[in-house]
């Protein structure tokens, strides 16, 4: 699985889930999005669950999360990568 890193930290609405939504429909199955954001997207959290998409989103900061997107049948595929990135 290859990560793609976003940063829409700076962005106004609604341009984070703009920048989001156009990285997902352009991506490769085998592909996950690893965003940095500055607050917890809700809405977007809806659109990803109505499409089939899974997420998983950690705080890091009082105004930093990570969130990394990616398709249910790359579930597996994404739980090797999460050992890694976050040493579990």
């Amino acid at each position: 699985m290859e990560l793609i890193f976003i940063d829409v930290s700076e962005l106004e609405p609604p341009e984070p889930m703009t920048k989001i939504l156009y990285a997902l429909s352009t991506s490769l199955p085998s592909q996950c999005l690893h965003i940095n954001h500055r607050r917890e997207p809700f809405p977007l959290y809806d659109k990803l669950n109505t499409a089939g998409w899974q997420y998983l989103c950690r705080p890091i900061a009082p105004e930093q999360f990570h969130i990394f997107i990616y398709r249910n049948e790359q579930r597996l595929a994404f739980e090797k990568i999460r050992k890694v990135i976050f040493d579990e």
